[in-house]
């Protein structure tokens, strides 16, 4: 028998919000154990019950929250890193971001890492988005900010990090087509800045190095 004529999946109305989504089954967390501390990271273990299987223990990891940073000019564009992360053998672009420090608010560490890792000035700095983006492994939270360019600080204070290029407004959607943006954190960042019109328009061609003036 052909499984669509049996398939009775229904069709959601955003319209409702949650209550119109059929009910998630609940998964039961019953106690957990430190498998290993640091100042950076931890791994613990959590027995969980699912629904209908048997209970077992599951590899949560925890670190501290994190913030990514849509900064913006009117006319260049939006500020991304040209990075390789040696976890994944990748390298692409990225936005600047970085952890959150302890009692540090999100909009603070988006000005504070946008000055460390760009050699810019973050002005009126927005939250826009919170997202946990790996939510099957980890409680790390990333918080996303949409930030104006305000002056030039004198440089990064690493050149580690990766050079720093303008993409502009017109070439977002061709440097995610391309595959271009390296890392979910960016590509949800920026997906959401331009699905939901938090960008100007830009004027203007082409990605050009971030210290360009004029």
């Amino acid at each position: 028998m052909n499984r669509a004529d049996t398939d009775t999946t229904p069709h959601y109305d955003p319209a409702l919000g949650l209550a119109g989504l059929p009910s998630a089954p609940r998964w039961e967390s019953a106690g957990q154990r430190s498998l290993y501390r640091s100042d950076w990271v931890s791994l613990d273990l959590i027995a969980v019950r699912p629904p209908t299987a048997p209970s077992y223990e599951h590899h949560v990891v925890r670190t501290a929250d994190a913030v990514a940073v849509v900064l913006e000019h009117p006319e260049r564009g939006v500020l991304m890193l040209h990075r390789h992360r040696f976890i994944t053998e990748t390298t692409g672009l990225e936005l600047p971001a970085g952890g959150i420090d302890p009692g540090e608010d999100p909009v603070a560490a988006a000005v504070r890492e946008t000055a460390e890792e760009t050699g810019w000035a973050a002005v009126r700095p927005r939250l826009f988005l919170t997202r946990c983006v790996s939510n099957g492994n980890s409680d790390q939270l990333f918080h996303f900010v949409h930030a104006g360019v305000g002056q030039w600080l004198g440089g990064p204070e690493s050149p580690d990090e990766g050079p720093a290029v303008w993409v502009r407004h017109e070439h977002l959607r061709d440097v995610l087509g391309r595959d271009l943006v390296s890392c979910a954190p960016s590509s949800l960042g920026l997906l959401h800045a331009m699905t939901f019109g938090l960008l100007r328009a830009g004027a203007g061609a082409g990605s050009v190095p971030a210290r360009e003036q004029g």
